[in-house]
């Protein structure tokens, strides 16, 4: 049984709450910045170097394999030195490489910056999710996840239109590149400056604790403490079979390319906000609905919610990229907006899953595996796939494999983590790290 018991070992006013998650919010939003500016004005890109549609799916997936071999070492970094100077560097001063990107003359050479710049990118993801998960107790960890995401989705779906705006210039692309990594950079100074940093609470049921970090220091010895658990092992293949997250990486180009709509004017790229209100939605709501429906069925309320977001989905983008609506653009911006709000679900249910079977000292670790790996993995592989597909035989046959039938599948068999799940979560027991005053347990 999971319980809320003890005292942080860093006490956090409310104020200071806010204020963290604000900057774990800001420096996870930063990867999702620069993907935007790919995501709406790609079709400039296109045009000025002579591009089709697999030259996004490669961009998009060199850019999640090379987070795939450079998330782990970042990791490893933040064990060995103070976790926020890590963040500081990978989440923010590594933007230089984005405004460099935004410099350059040729294809290759874009691929290659964008390469280095997403291998920074990599690790701020799972350092700003241990540090969340060192904050929050476990009965909380929904909605604090769900708040964290539903900024990133905001951030990422106001900068969107406003990188629309800069189509209107033949070099927009280079200046949404240079706006994008100038933030960056300011984003890095605050972290190193205001972000408080609380080391994992110490638990007498555990072993030692410096035994603990000793192994998770080392790649090897992380491993060996994290794939025993059979939940873990089972996420790790759920998400490798997610195709959904190409639904907005292609979602701009669809529009143009199989609806007519227009790139010129900022009408196709319009989506992009409706989608990140509705994830915003999603998370915050959903993260708080996740909460109370854990604490209702601790054994089996995040697979239900898990399993419900992904064939909600489904559904939804079977009737977004299948039927050729008409009544202009509103109408999907209406669907894009329930898209998004049924995305949001994930990550408030699949992080805090995962932070109820892991150890704290191996959360950073176990989220470097699982986001930065296994599910960059996952959407380098179906965005070179949907590229293809979508070079072959249009985009709308190929949204249709991967995001509706794939993720269909993907919902079905997440029912085999019931079991293990309520198995594995009560061999964690930890205190909760959070300020806030005491919690009842979790039942």
């Amino acid at each position: 049984m999971t319980t809320d018991k003890g005292v942080p070992s860093l006490p956090l006013g409310r104020r200071r709450h806010r204020k963290n998650l604000t900057l774990l919010t800001a420096s996870t939003a930063m990867d999702n910045a620069e993907s935007s500016v790919v995501t709406v004005l790609f079709p400039l890109m296109r045009e000025a170097m002579g591009l089709t549609s697999s030259a996004l799916g490669t961009i998009v997936a060199v850019g999640k394999v090379v987070g795939v071999v450079s998330g782990i070492p970042w990791v490893l970094l933040a064990r060995r030195y103070p976790r926020k100077v890590v963040l500081a560097t990978c989440s923010g001063f590594w933007g230089i490489w984005v405004i460099a990107a935004g410099l350059t003359t040729s294809f290759t050479q874009f691929v290659f910056l964008y390469a280095i710049a997403a291998a920074g990118f990599a690790g701020a993801g799972p350092i700003a999710l241990e540090i969340l998960g060192d904050i929050y107790g476990d009965s909380r960890r929904g909605g604090a996840t769900g708040l964290l995401y539903g900024g990133v989705a905001l951030i990422a779906g106001v900068s969107a239109p406003i990188f629309g705006l800069l189509s209107g210039s033949a070099d927009g692309w280079r200046y949404g590149y240079m706006a994008s990594g100038t933030l960056c950079l300011v984003v890095g100074l605050l972290i190193l400056l205001l972000l408080d940093d609380p080391a994992p609470a110490a638990n007498s049921t555990r072993p030692p604790l410096d035994a603990i970090q000793r192994r998770a220091r080392s790649l090897r010895g992380g491993l060996r403490e994290l794939l025993p658990t059979g939940t873990y092992r089972l996420i790790l293949v759920q998400r490798l079979c997610s195709g959904q997250n190409v639904i907005m990486s292609f979602g701009v180009v669809f529009l143009v390319e199989e609806r007519g709509f227009s790139t010129a004017t900022a009408t196709a790229s319009i989506v992009a906000l409706p989608f990140a209100l509705g994830y915003l939605a999603g998370t915050v709501l959903g993260g708080r609905v996740n909460d109370r429906v854990h604490r209702l069925r601790p054994r089996s309320g995040r697979i239900v919610m898990l399993q419900s977001s992904q064939l909600a989905f489904a559904a939804v983008a079977s009737l977004t990229t299948q039927v050729a609506w008409g009544g202009g653009i509103a109408v999907y911006a209406a669907l894009f907006a329930l898209l998004g709000l049924l995305q949001g679900q994930v990550p408030v249910v699949n992080r805090p899953l995962i932070m109820a079977v892991v150890r704290p000292e191996l959360r950073a670790l176990a989220f470097a595996v699982s986001v930065t790996t296994v599910e960059a993995l996952a959407y380098a592989g179906y965005a070179l796939l949907v590229g293809h597909l979508g070079d072959a035989v249009g985009l709308q046959k190929a949204l249709l494999a991967v995001t509706v039938l794939l993720t269909t599948a993907n919902g079905l068999a997440s029912a085999a983590l019931y079991r293990p799940y309520a198995r594995d979560r009560i061999d964690i027991a930890e205190p909760r790290t959070s300020s806030l005053g005491p919690r009842p347990p979790a039942r």
